[in-house]
């Protein structure tokens, strides 16, 4: 095995829904061939990390890699699957999700289990002109995890049950003012309004989960 120290966090500059649906597996050879299209021999990351927090292995370790130029040698390439359209600057969570960031975290504790003497961990953005990873990962190792812990603290979730709440407190006033049948084909609109307002609280919920905003 090479000897390795450094690790590198990049980005794959991708849109949020970039191939979704997508198994990982597809994501990664889609990259490998952009790669390999440029006259590279591999997929330059030794990772990639996608939405859903799924961790795919790129180059093997024992390969070289082709990530950062000048800084290849000694190093592991990490990519997180998004970006698009980011900035040095950007809070990890502009951009990636809550399962990448426990994924990415969870990885690097592993591999500095494995490689002993890592002593550095920085961005593509510490060696070039670039915004690539799309956060400051300084800054991100120093921080806490994203505060998105619970779906039920997520804004997107409370917004979704003060619909539904509206939704059926608003018929539920319009039916006490009703008699006989009126009453009753309008308990069965409201009940069709509330199990629309619980789909679109579902939808909502899982591109919360996927990062997509």
């Amino acid at each position: 095995m090479r000897p390795i120290n450094h690790i590198v966090i990049h980005c794959t500059a991708t849109r949020a829904d970039w191939r979704s649906g997508s198994k990982t597996s597809a994501k990664v050879s889609e990259i490998r061939r952009w790669h390999k299209d440029r006259g590279w021999s591999d997929i330059g990351y030794h990772f990639v990390i996608d939405r859903d927090g799924t961790v795919a292995k790129g180059r093997p370790l024992d390969r070289i890699g082709a990530h950062v130029k000048g800084h290849n040698t000694g190093s592991i390439g990490i990519s997180l699957m998004g970006g698009h359209g980011s900035s040095e600057n950007d809070a990890f969570d502009d951009n990636f999700t809550l399962a990448q960031d426990r994924a990415l975290r969870g990885l690097l504790d592993k591999l500095q289990g494995q490689f002993p003497a890592i002593n550095r961990i920085t961005g593509h953005n510490n060696f070039s002109a670039k915004a690539c990873p799309g956060f400051n990962v300084s800054r991100w190792l120093k921080g806490k995890s994203p505060a998105r812990e619970s779906v039920m603290q997520s804004t997107t979730t409370q917004a979704s049950i003060a619909q539904i709440g509206a939704s059926v407190g608003g018929g539920a006033t319009a039916i006490a003012a009703l008699d006989g049948t009126a009453q009753l084909v309008a308990v069965g609109v409201v009940g069709v309004i509330a199990l629309l307002a619980i789909y679109i609280m579902r939808e909502r919920i899982k591109k919360w989960a996927r990062g997509i905003k």
